[in-house]
């Protein structure tokens, strides 16, 4: 009886410390870095909420929010370093694709991959001048567009060219910030600018514009349906986002507008380990909308119909692990254009 207690209480031990052929019985404990962009963006507080959420809820994988010099940046890390690092990113880094001015200067990367959505990135034309009431109307105007090598600049060059107006403006590259303190500085006529939108129909001028608000009041130029799905349709960061009428302002926007999006998601490289991104996708699923809006206020959209909201299902790929925990839920990967279910 001793003797077989003995054997029992050894067989344990070997079990507990993964002795046994060698193998592990607990998972190995894992830390990923998560690229969040500048401390100041939607984007890091994306990045700090999921970090929060894996350290809380995981019993194996850790995490740590990490600042770059901007959403390029946490591309780049995860491209760079894809077995440490996840990150934060937009829709406008498909420029990266082979083809792509920008992605063949910088060096063409095609391993991004969807984990789950994130913050939006909703955006049009705004100017004081309430006589420019279409891009067309931008000809021999002053336009502030993203920065100089910023991979969004492509598509608001894009747009500009698409109505014939590209060689007919005077570019500067500011990007959303500076172009807004241009604005108010009478340096430019009128400047590519965000404004706040939590899925599907909720909006509001956010900061940077009420800023400019100060000044005086703030008109819209939005942009052609058409216009948009066919840059997207050609690769460009072109979501189109309808905006309701006097949805940004009862005065100044009396009709409704097509906005452009360029929308933000968590994702991995591909070279992620299949069980790191399944375990995240686990943890951002369960997360209910009201513990991600803590953390910034379009978190309140981290709802079971947008989660699964792909920039372009067209255009992109789910990383593995990602599609793994889907397809064993049930739940089915969306277009984030059509589940907006815009007229």
């Amino acid at each position: 009886m001793k003797s077989s207690r003995v054997v029992a209480v050894g067989l344990v031990a070997l079990l507990s410390v993964g002795l046994l052929g060698g193998t592990s019985f607990a998972a190995e404990k894992r830390q990923i870095l998560i690229g969040g962009g500048r401390t100041t963006s939607p984007w890091y507080a994306f990045a700090q909420a999921l970090a929060k959420f894996i350290n809380d809820k995981s019993d194996w994988l850790s995490a740590e929010a990490v600042s770059t010099a901007g959403v390029t940046g946490n591309v780049d890390l995860c491209k760079e370093k894809p077995k440490q690092y996840i990150g934060l990113n937009t829709l406008s880094h498909i420029h990266y694709n082979p083809g792509h001015e920008w992605g063949e200067m910088r060096g063409t990367y095609t391993g991004y991959r969807f984990i789950a959505n994130a913050n939006s990135s909703t955006q049009c034309f705004i100017t004081y001048d309430s006589k420019l009431k279409t891009v067309k109307d931008l000809a021999g105007k002053v336009v502030d567009v993203g920065r100089k090598g910023a991979a969004n600049t492509m598509d608001h060059k894009a747009l500009l060219e698409k109505y014939g107006v590209l060689d007919k403006v005077t570019l500067v590259y500011t990007g959303y910030g500076g172009g807004g303190d241009k604005m108010k500085d009478g340096l430019v006529d009128t400047t590519m600018q965000l404004f706040d939108h939590i899925y599907p129909k909720t909006f509001s001028k956010g900061g940077l514009i009420e800023s400019g608000a100060t000044k005086g009041p703030i008109y819209y130029i939005g942009f052609d349906k058409a216009i948009l799905d066919d840059l997207m349709d050609k690769e460009y960061a072109t979501v189109p986002v309808w905006v309701p009428a006097k949805a940004l302002d009862p005065v100044t926007q009396p009709e409704g507008l097509w906005a452009l999006g360029d929308p933000s998601y968590f994702m991995a490289d591909e070279g992620m380990d299949d069980d790191v991104v399944y375990e995240i996708t686990r943890i951002i699923w369960e997360t209910p909308p009201e513990e991600w809006a803590r953390w910034h206020p379009m978190g309140a959209h981290m709802t079971a119909q947008f989660k699964p909201a792909m920039p372009s299902l067209k255009h992109y790929k789910a990383h593995a692990g990602a599609k793994k925990f889907y397809d064993e839920k049930g739940i089915k990967l969306v277009d984030l254009a059509e589940a907006l279910q815009q007229p």
